[in-house]
């Protein structure tokens, strides 16, 4: 009976972190998991929500984000080519923290975070793109399981191109993953999330583009290892 008593003891110690999961959505933060467009116009723009469910309660001092765009078809398309120098898209996207306008998530930066985001990689099968998201110390909340909270929007716009020729791979199938979602705490108690929120429709954490296929990633909720993420991101 002590022998017993001590396991169950053990069993209420508390472990590692659990992640509850990352999500990405289209327009809100339980939107649409798939988007088409028709690539006729140059005007208008999507918008890629991405929000988390925290497995404990916690205080959020900011967050990393680690995205990856995939193809159905091999190499990302230019069209998806927009972060870096020479990138055919270059400036076609933006990132905002402002998230008090999401009604289905909560707002978790009360309007004080600051993010920058940048690509990270790029190999034969996609393009890599890490954000960073924080509040100043005194804007520090504290979050709760069970909740979800919205962490950015990433605006991506219609423009054809960054000069004269036209970007190909727009109607092009394709998948945007959140490969992995750090929670960072000032206790250094970071929490990290690499599954999805359960309940979406599909994978959570991934948003496809034209019907993306599972063979650009929408099979599994991560597309490599844990051990390649960290390698490609060390």
């Amino acid at each position: 009976m002590r022998r017993v008593a001590l396991v169950f003891a053990l069993l209420l110690v508390a472990g590692p972190a659990r992640a509850t999961g990352a999500a990405i959505r289209w327009n809100t933060c339980e939107g649409p998991s798939n988007r088409n467009f028709a690539c006729d116009r140059s005007t208008g723009s999507e918008v890629l929500v991405g929000s988390f469910q925290s497995p404990a309660t916690i205080d959020l001092g900011g967050v990393e984000v680690y995205l990856r765009v995939t193809s159905s078809e091999g190499a990302v398309p230019s069209w998806w080519h927009m972060w870096a120098a020479g990138d055919c898209r270059r400036n076609s996207s933006s990132l905002s923290v402002d998230v008090s306008g999401e009604t289905e998530c909560q707002d978790p930066w009360l309007g004080q975070a600051t993010g920058l985001y940048a690509p990270h990689s790029i190999d034969s099968r996609g393009l890599d793109l890490r954000m960073v998201i924080a509040v100043p110390q005194q804007a520090i909340q504290t979050i709760t399981p069970e909740q979800s909270y919205a962490a950015f929007r990433l605006t991506i716009n219609h423009a054809r191109s960054n000069g004269a020729a036209a970007c190909a791979g727009c109607d092009k199938p394709a998948c945007i993953v959140i490969e992995r979602m750090v929670l960072a705490t000032p206790q250094k108690r970071d929490v990290e999330l690499t599954t999805g929120i359960s309940g979406l429709g599909g994978f959570g954490n991934i948003a496809t583009w034209q019907g993306g296929t599972s063979t650009c990633g929408t099979g599994a909720p991560k597309t490599s290892t844990w051990g390649a993420l960290k390698r490609r991101y060390q």
